[in-house]
Order: structure tokens, then C-alpha cells, then sequence
């Protein structure tokens, strides 16, 4: 069983990519030679870190603000969007909350060759979860946070400390968009909550 790794996966980290862009960036003198190669390299390691967040940052403002930012400060120096970026040794991040099926893979090989195999996954507890392949995990999230996200389902749960100033966590929403088989003006949403404070208070 793993711990913590979904909290990494879940939450917004454009704080981290404008925390390494500073670090870059902060040291450059713009009267020295050299000085719009070196941040235009910064400028592309940002916008690539925040690439890289663009989910989880859904709807963020400083997230959205930054990503401006970028582009209007690209522009201004002539940057390319690509060539080569500053290393700012990024740490190697999982995606293990993402849960997709294999249906995805079997689309890339032409089509369903074989009948479909249904797979599950679980989520129950801290929140503990058994994903598509079997693993188990435990995920310390607090909010809101996407379970999966795939061609077919999208869910969306929301996790509140079980008691006020806790680092233990209960889920007390889940949102489910069935997005298959429905045109898109047709799509289906599902919501269920629950009071998790009175639940454990009566259990």
C-alpha cells in the first residue's frame, strides 16, 4: 500500500512551477550576454510545468493568471515554444490516481478485437482505494479531487477531515458524468453526500 501519492496527483502545484521559475530566474542580469536565451529556457520550463498541472488546476485563477503570464512574457522576448528549457531537477511524479481502463489502449490497437473485460476499483475509508489493476492505495486529500477520468466516466470526490483539524480524511461527495453512449447534450450527472460528522457520531 502506498501513502501520500495522490495528494501530489490531486492538487494544484502552479505554486511550485512559479516557486522553480523564480529560483531560474532570479540570479539573470538582463545586461549581461546571453540573458534572453537563458529565460526564454526558464519561460519554456514553466510553461511546461504548467502543462503538466493543467488538470488539477482546473478553474484556479493564479493558475490561469500565470499561464497569461507566460504567454505575454514569451511574446515580449520572442520566445520560441520550443527549444530547449532550464533544468530545474523536477522530482519524478506518479499518476496513480489515474484510473483509466484498458479501453483506451484497445482504441489504439484498431478497434475491440476481443470482448471487453470489466475491471472495478474501490474507494472506502482515509480514503483507501483499489484501483482498475488491482493495487491498493491510500490517498491523503483534503477537497475536492478527480477519482477517475476517462473517455466514459468522469468522478469527482470531496474529502473533509473526519473531525475538524484532523489530517484523517472521509469522503462525504462523489459527482459521476457518464459521458459514453449519450450525446453531449444528453449527458447523464449523478451526486451523492452525506453528513460525514453526524454518520460518526451515531456509528
Amino acid at each position: 500500500m502506498q501513502s501520500g501519492d495522490c495528494q501530489q496527483a490531486a492538487q494544484c502545484r502552479i505554486q511550485k512551477c512559479t516557486t522553480d521559475f523564480v529560483s531560474l530566474t532570479s540570479h539573470l542580469n538582463s545586461a549581461i550576454d546571453g540573458f534572453d536565451s537563458e529565460f526564454c529556457k526558464a519561460l519554456r520550463a514553466y510553461a511546461g510545468c504548467t502543462q503538466r498541472t493543467s488538470k488539477a488546476c482546473r478553474g484556479n485563477l493564479v493558475y490561469h493568471s500565470a499561464v497569461l503570464g507566460i504567454s505575454d512574457l514569451m511574446s515580449q522576448r520572442n520566445c520560441s515554444k520550443d527549444g530547449p528549457t532550464s533544468s530545474t531537477n523536477p522530482e519524478v511524479t506518479h499518476d496513480p490516481c489515474n484510473y483509466h481502463s484498458h479501453a483506451g489502449a484497445r482504441e489504439h490497437r484498431g478497434g475491440d478485437q476481443n470482448p471487453p473485460s470489466y475491471l472495478f476499483c474501490g474507494l472506502f475509508g482515509d480514503p483507501h482505494l483499489r484501483t482498475f489493476k488491482d493495487h491498493f492505495q491510500t490517498c491523503k486529500v483534503e477537497g475536492a479531487w478527480p477519482l477517475i477520468d476517462n473517455n466514459y466516466l468522469s468522478v469527482q470526490v470531496t474529502n473533509v477531515p473526519v473531525v475538524p483539524g484532523s489530517s484523517a480524511t472521509a469522503t462525504n461527495k462523489a459527482s459521476v458524468l457518464c459521458l459514453f453512449l449519450l450525446p453531449a447534450h444528453n449527458l447523464q450527472m449523478f451526486h451523492s453526500s452525506c453528513d460525514v460528522w453526524k454518520v460518526l457520531e451515531e456509528a
